[in-house]
């Protein structure tokens, strides 16, 4: 019982997240909690998926396009979860680049000294 209360809890704080997943405005960590529950989750999967048909789908069926629910919905999340890879790469390349560089300046200061 005291875990079905944990996962509701975890649903109630996920569940305000889907319109900003579907529009692309949370940030990175969000995203990634967000993404991680959905995967494991099938009641927050659902509303995931009702919300998709709402914003997406009608507007697919009207273009005549067809909907899979399931492939999109996977491909959205596959597309998110390599998105929060490259920002990950990209902000650690950053870093590395800024310790470099602060390595080099001291490096240089010492050299001013010698």
């Amino acid at each position: 019982m005291g875990k079905k209360n944990k996962t509701e809890f975890g649903c109630k704080q996920i569940q305000p997240m889907i319109p900003g997943y579907l529009d692309e405005t949370l940030d990175m960590d969000s995203a990634r909690i967000f993404t991680e529950h959905v995967k494991k989750c099938a009641v927050c999967r659902d509303e995931l998926e009702i919300s998709y048909l709402l914003k997406f789908g009608i507007e697919k069926v009207e273009r005549g396009e067809t909907i899979n629910l399931t492939e999109d919905l996977d491909r959205t999340i596959s597309d998110t979860e390599e998105t929060m890879m490259r920002l990950t790469q990209f902000h650690t390349a950053v870093k590395l680049i800024e310790g470099t560089a602060v390595f080099m300046l001291c490096v240089c200061i010492l050299l001013l000294y010698i």
